[in-house]
């Protein structure tokens, strides 16, 4: 039985604008400054990919680099918090999905300080039971770390939750730990090479949740 229902937030449920490949550029600049060779990175690849080729080709401590995640992606998330806007029928979903009995939940790459403002902005914070950022775990989508972390705070098993998402990477990371997973189209990733990773459910719109949450369970 679904007991909770776990959200990617920018994308699924905002639009944050976050200037994703301004961020890893400096990110980038930032570790050649540090004497790392750029050449095995680029900003094609996820956050999660540069930090973990680095721990393994340079022995850096990955705390080290999570910090200087942080210290570079910071102010663009705080800048894209700002200005985020809730996605059209997102406070009727949340209300509808609670009123089914759901807990609900938002694990996010970005961090804490810029999640929190953007919920608070678009004055949905109060919906959630459990807020997961990258700063409470040592790794990020698409590692389904965050995914773990979330179903442990809820004391639910893996398959009584569902991850909405809406990139191929949001779907690999619940399915990284057993989590079933629902894509959003219209978001990052096209719906291409979201089915390339096989979600359990594809919709076209978060209006359809209810519903095919409700197809889910039957």
């Amino acid at each position: 039985m679904i007991k909770a229902v776990i959200f990617d937030l920018d994308g699924t449920l905002l639009r944050m604008k976050l200037r994703v490949r301004e961020a890893k550029i400096e990110l980038i600049k930032r570790l050649r400054e540090m004497g790392i060779d750029s050449d095995q990175i680029d900003v094609r690849i996820p956050t999660e990919e540069i930090v973990s080729r680095i721990v393994k080709n340079y022995g850096l401590s990955r705390s080290r680099l999570m910090r200087l995640v942080d210290e570079v992606y910071i102010p663009y998330e705080l800048e894209a918090a700002e200005a985020a806007e809730l996605k059209e029928g997102v406070k009727d979903v949340l209300t509808e999905l609670r009123a089914m009995g759901f807990k609900l939940a938002v694990a996010s790459n970005n961090g804490r300080l810029g999640v929190n403002l953007a919920l608070e902005n678009t004055s949905i914070k109060h919906f959630f039971d459990i807020i997961v950022t990258r700063n409470d775990v040592n790794r990020m989508k698409p590692d389904g770390a965050l995914i773990e972390e979330t179903v442990r705070r809820l004391g639910i098993r893996p398959s009584e939750a569902v991850y909405v998402g809406d990139t191929g990477h949001d779907v690999l990371a619940a399915h990284r730990v057993g989590v079933p997973s629902i894509a959003v189209s219209g978001g990052a990733d096209p719906i291409s090479r979201i089915l390339n990773y096989q979600p359990e459910i594809l919709i076209k719109d978060i209006r359809d949740l209810p519903d095919a949450l409700r197809k889910f369970i039957e």
